[in-house]
């Protein structure tokens, strides 16, 4: 399976190549999504977030992980085994070197993801307000449906130091979709390396019916964990 640009899955030929664009369960990383000259408005449901509940017989399922190491950007950080590493994007004034996705599934026609991660850098001596300046803007940016903006919560210094902090931001969407989750959560972890700042960003969709399809509560806090300068 390839990945044609950020945000955009295919898979390869033979069959006839699937063009449609992945809609995201959450926000693509950067405003818009573009496809054949198309923006492609991201909606999610405002609806009940709870998830269909897992019987106690069923087994945890062990976690293989993948390690990604963004040498442009001068970081690393571990994804699921499923996830799929792409190419770069923008997110704000940052330009992402490398971004993956969750494993992608199918709801109403449309190729879908539950979560997205993206590594890039850019000049500056304040990783907090680069974290803060990142997560702000896509869960703004991304969450924008018809013009309509998102409710965001006030942006939460998870931890902070003179080169590193975390910055977490939280957006329900204006806007009513049986596919998707009725929030998110964006969390930037930014380093400060010389001269410029590096940048981890990871968005979650958080609740729904594709609940499963993402990450679980405790793989985003190995994934935010394992981020670390190379």
């Amino acid at each position: 399976m390839t990945y044609s640009g950020l945000g955009y899955y295919q898979p390869p030929p033979p069959p006839k190549p699937n063009r449609r664009p992945l809609w995201i369960a959450l926000s693509i990383i950067g405003v818009l999504v573009v496809a054949g000259g198309v923006v492609a408005a991201i909606v999610l449901n405002q609806g009940d977030s709870r998830a269909t509940p897992t019987t106690s017989a069923q087994p945890a399922k062990q976690t293989k992980w993948q390690t990604v190491e963004d040498t442009q950007s001068g970081v690393s950080y571990e994804l699921p085994e499923s996830w799929e590493t792409s190419g770069g994007g923008v997110a704000g004034r940052v330009r992402l070197a490398k971004s993956a996705v969750s494993r992608p599934f199918e709801c109403q026609g449309r190729n879908m993801i539950q979560a997205q991660i993206g590594s890039g850098s850019v000049a500056s001596d304040s990783p907090v307000d680069i974290a803060t300046e990142v997560a702000t803007g896509i869960a703004k940016g991304g969450y924008t449906v018809d013009r309509k903006e998102p409710r965001l919560g006030e942006p939460k210094v998870e931890s902070e130091s003179d080169d590193r902090a975390v910055v977490s931001v939280k957006a329900e969407p204006n806007a009513v979709n049986p596919c998707f989750a009725p929030k998110a959560t964006v969390t930037a972890i930014a380093m400060r390396d010389g001269n410029k700042v590096a940048v981890v960003v990871l968005n979650v969709a958080e609740g729904g019916p594709h609940v499963a399809e993402g990450p679980s509560a405790d793989e985003v806090e190995h994934i935010l964990e394992s981020v670390q300068k190379l």
